[in-house]
């Protein structure tokens, strides 16, 4: 069996998917980083690098170490993990024994298997990862006080959603928020006023005079 025809084989190519996903983020992060074309498309690749103090609700992802690094460096290294693990597993059968085990098996194992590296790789990063950058980045405590916008989900005390905000430089900025209010649900489109932090997530309310905020 070529290369080629293992990488297209049925119980493979969910792997080299995987694969592909992460060479394309890959390119995407090496695209933004040196054309500075993020903040062109609204996306911050290097935002809340603070360490979070997430809830019980989410503390497995206080364990992943998320937060510590940017995040598409972390979902980059876990689909490379990912996909090595499941690609490496499933050629060793094949020239084992000739077989496969179906592959949604396997992809429960390698997410299992790729988490331990992972979260040594954001450790392990976050404490050499600069936390002061010379650029438009500003320090997150100063997006209080900011108007923003829901752009993905609905925002509730509950569950958070996406909202995006510009920062005092004009640097557009997406992140996920909880409802300060117990008793509102905010929708796409809403204007919300950013009040404060629980944990990774901002915490909002209903903008009672909202400016909008301009197009990218």
């Amino acid at each position: 069996m070529s290369f080629g025809e293992l990488l297209t084989h049925a119980q493979v190519w969910p792997f080299s998917m995987v694969l592909l996903l992460f060479l394309a983020i890959s390119l995407l992060e090496i695209v933004m980083v040196f054309t500075g074309a993020g903040a062109d498309f609204g996306l911050d690749l290097s935002a809340d690098i603070d360490i979070p103090d997430v809830s019980s609700h989410w503390r497995v992802l206080d364990w992943l170490g998320l937060g510590r690094v940017p995040y598409l460096i972390s979902i980059a290294a876990f689909l490379l993990f990912v996909g090595v693990i499941g690609l490496f597993v499933q050629t060793l059968q094949l020239e084992s024994v000739g077989l496969v085990v179906p592959w949604p098996f396997v992809m429960v194992g390698a997410v299992l298997l790729a988490t331990p590296p992972v979260r040594f790789l954001n450790l392990a990063l976050g404490r050499i990862w600069p936390k002061d950058v010379e650029t438009s980045s500003v320090s997150t405590e100063t997006f209080v006080g900011h108007e923003a916008e829901v752009v993905l989900g609905n925002v509730s005390a509950d569950e958070p959603g996406q909202i995006k905000f510009r920062d005092s430089v004009g640097t557009m900025h997406h992140a996920m928020a909880y409802s300060d209010r117990v008793d509102e649900t905010y929708r796409k489109g809403d204007a919300l006023l950013i009040v404060g932090r629980r944990g990774a997530f901002y915490t909002v309310i209903l903008h009672p005079n909202p400016v909008r905020i301009p197009p990218v």
